[in-house]
C-alpha cells in the first residue's frame, strides 16, 4: 500500500512539472504579427504591370498564404504561438503603386542595397498597435522584389513585445520561382522561414 501512494504522489509530482513546464511554454509565446510591405519596393520593367491587383489584395493574399502553409512551421518551434496581424494589414492596405520602381539595374544597386534601415526597423515595430502585450514578436519587414534579378529581400524582425525593443534583426534574401505571380514572389517567404530556428534561439537569448 505504502509503495502505491509512492507512485501515486511520484505521478503527481510529473504531471504538476509538465503543467508548469506548459505554462512557462506559453508564457513567453512567439506572435506573428504578418509580412509588413509598408516600406516594400517592387523594382523592375518586366513585371508590376498591373498594381491594382497588387495593392492591396495580393499583400493580403500572401499574408492568407502564410497563415495557410508556413504558421505550421512556427508552431514546431515553440510550444505557444499567437497571431495579431491587424497593425500589420492596416498597413498593408495602405500601400499604393507608387512604390513600384519601373527600372532595371545592377545586383549590386537593386539587391544588395536597402533603402529600409535599423532605424526604419525600429519605428515600424514601435508604431504597431497589438493585443498581445507580452511575448516574442515576429514581423516579416518585405525589403524589394526585384525582378531583373529574380530576388526578394526581406528583414526578419524579432521584438519583445512588452518593451517594443528589437532583439533580432537580419536581412534575407532568397531567389524567385514558381508558376504564377503569387507563388512565385511567395517562394522567397518560405525560404525565410526556413532559416527561422536559428534565428528563434538567437532572439530568445536576448530577451
Amino acid at each position: 500500500m505504502k509503495k502505491i501512494l509512492i507512485t501515486m504522489l511520484l505521478l503527481q509530482v510529473a504531471a504538476a512539472s509538465v503543467v508548469r513546464a506548459a505554462e512557462a511554454g506559453t508564457a513567453n509565446p512567439l506572435v506573428w504579427c504578418g509580412l509588413d510591405y509598408s516600406k516594400v519596393k517592387m523594382i523592375g520593367t518586366m513585371d508590376f504591370r498591373q498594381p491594382a491587383q497588387i495593392f492591396p489584395g495580393m499583400l493580403a493574399t500572401w499574408n492568407g498564404l502564410f497563415i495557410t502553409e508556413m504558421l505550421p512551421q512556427l508552431e514546431k518551434m515553440t510550444a505557444s504561438v499567437r497571431t495579431d496581424m491587424e497593425a500589420v494589414r492596416q498597413k498593408n492596405d495602405k500601400t499604393t503603386a507608387s512604390q513600384i520602381v519601373y527600372k532595371d539595374g545592377s545586383t549590386d544597386e537593386m539587391v544588395t542595397q536597402s533603402h529600409i534601415t535599423e532605424s526604419d526597423i525600429a519605428g515600424m515595430v514601435k508604431s504597431y498597435k497589438l493585443e498581445n502585450k507580452a511575448g516574442l514578436g515576429l514581423v516579416f519587414v518585405m525589403d524589394r522584389l526585384v525582378k531583373a534579378q529574380e530576388m526578394e529581400c526581406l528583414y526578419v524582425v524579432f521584438f519583445d513585445v512588452a518593451s517594443r525593443k528589437v532583439v533580432h534583426s537580419e536581412r534575407v534574401t532568397a531567389k524567385a520561382g514558381g508558376f504564377g505571380f503569387r507563388n512565385y514572389w511567395f517562394r522567397p517567404v518560405k525560404d525565410a522561414v526556413k532559416e527561422l530556428p536559428r534565428m528563434h534561439q538567437t532572439a530568445k537569448s536576448k530577451m
